[in-house]
């Protein structure tokens, strides 16, 4: 009997390449044939072609390995690209930004091999849709992968809302949708109008799609994104009743964000736990969308959970009108909310000076904001912006208020000023907050960190950032 081996135990090699950098796998390889052979499989699965484009000869040996392949270039050389149909791959990336002269014929070449891919699961890409042959070939290949996923689409240029209207058609079957609709500077005419509003009746009478997460950006400028949001994202958010995730890359709007109230009130979004909402800067991975954010103009009285008792997850940032006397007085209702990222954006010269404020209006909405969060008992990640710079506890104690959230784990208050935290501030934590791990503040007080060091030795005190 042959003596058995690590290498003939396939689930231990991943095991052990879980904990391997990539050179580290290189190194694996070139060991001996039998050491190659164990580790070639991994190394090759998730191939970044940005780093460097492997040979032909090399592909067409690995390509039993390969399963991912990210950062591959619409203008990849014939040889490569004939070749995309003989890999069993899972996922596809394409970095281009579909510009520049000619972009459009790359894309009209590789299109028809995606369908020639059967196992293709994952999808990125770039199109300038705005030619009508690429919008024709992008149309029959998406109708022809039948195991797709997810898939992750911008679109360049202008799009005609029956494109839109189709490609959505096409992924009623989809799990995960992200779509991207950048700037753009064409006059609309009536005729691109009506196709819109054509285009929202077809999205009303589609079937009820099965995605469960959604990302739509339509890109501020001009008229175009308000024609994009009231002919194609209000009608969508109705036909999606098992979305668990929705990321709105921008709210032009206000009429968007009532509509939007109006569906979560009315249930059609039942399982809905994690909402981003604001401007993104970059759509490359659902992690990416969670953390670019800018804000969102339509005032604080924006910010009412009404309809979301079962959210998980928010993240955006809201807008404080120092002018404004509207203070809302509606309760949130998810109060099993576990992450909430909140940036209060416009406080301005609205802030405290020291002994008044300069706008009384700011205090009372802050103070609204604040009682609101201080009912979040499962919360477990905070995050404030550098706006928020009142917390401390000798004045109006909004920190304070937040002494029941004894399930918090993380604290991001971004930039503080060395007079707004020292010791009483960091006794209080290591007091209120059980469960604090980790505390994100740039320039905090060294006598800050040096409590809560002495006093919980397993926290820690970060300058970058909680992703």
């Amino acid at each position: 009997m042959e003596k058995t081996t690590p290498f003939d135990i396939p689930l231990l090699i991943n095991e052990i390449c879980q904990y391997l950098s990539r050179k580290d796998l290189i190194r694996c390889v070139l060991v001996s044939k039998a050491w190659a052979a164990s580790f070639s499989m991994v190394l090759w699965r998730d191939l970044d072609c940005k780093r460097a484009t492997p040979d032909i000869l090399t592909l067409t040996r690995q390509r039993d390995h390969i399963r991912i392949m990210r950062n591959i270039s619409m203008r990849i050389e014939g040889t490569i690209r004939e070749l995309l149909p003989s890999l069993h791959l899972q996922r596809l990336e394409f970095w281009d930004i579909s510009s520049g002269k000619g972009v459009h014929r790359s894309e009209i070449r590789v299109l028809p091999l995606l369908e020639k891919i059967p196992t293709l699961q994952h999808l990125q890409i770039s199109l300038s849709l705005g030619h009508d042959n690429v919008c024709q070939q992008w149309i029959g290949t998406l109708a022809g992968l039948s195991r797709l996923e997810s898939l992750s689409l911008k679109c360049d240029e202008f799009v005609d809302g029956k494109v839109i209207q189709d490609v959505l058609r096409l992924c009623h079957r989809l799990e995960r949708l992200s779509l991207e609709i950048p700037n753009n500077d064409r006059h609309i005419e009536e005729e691109n109008r009506q196709e819109y509003r054509d285009a929202k009746v077809a999205i009303e009478r589609m079937p009820e799609m099965r995605l469960r997460e959604l990302s739509f950006t339509a890109s501020a400028h001009l008229s175009y994104p308000a024609l994009v949001e009231e002919n194609i994202l209000r009608p969508l958010l109705e036909r999606c009743p098992r979305m668990e995730k929705l990321i709105l890359g921008s709210i032009q709007q206000e009429t968007t964000l009532q509509h939007l109230s109006k569906v979560l009130k009315d249930n059609k979004l039942p399982r809905l736990r994690h909402f981003v909402i604001g401007y993104l800067q970059g759509i490359h991975s659902q992690e990416a969308l969670a953390e670019a954010l800018s804000h969102v103009e339509y005032g604080i009285e924006s910010l009412v959970f009404q309809g979301l008792p079962n959210l998980r997850s928010f993240r955006s940032t809201i807008k404080v009108d120092g002018y404004s006397e509207d203070i809302p007085d509606k309760h949130w209702e998810c109060h099993e909310l576990k992450i909430l990222r909140l940036r209060l954006y416009g406080l301005g010269d609205g802030i405290f000076d020291g002994s008044t404020w300069r706008r009384p209006t700011t205090k009372l909405q802050l103070d609204y904001v604040f009682s609101e969060v201080a009912k979040l008992t499962s919360l477990q990640v905070l995050i404030l912006g550098d706006d928020v710079k009142d917390l401390y506890l000798n004045r109006h104690k909004y920190l304070a208020q937040l002494a029941n959230l004894k399930e918090l784990k993380v604290f991001d208050l971004a930039e503080i000023s060395h007079k707004a935290f020292g010791k009483q501030e960091a006794l209080w934590m290591v007091k209120n907050w059980p469960k604090l791990l980790q505390v994100y503040a740039r320039n905090a007080p060294v006598t800050f960190k040096e409590i809560l060091q002495e006093k919980r030795p397993l926290i820690e005190v970060l300058n970058q950032g909680y992703r």
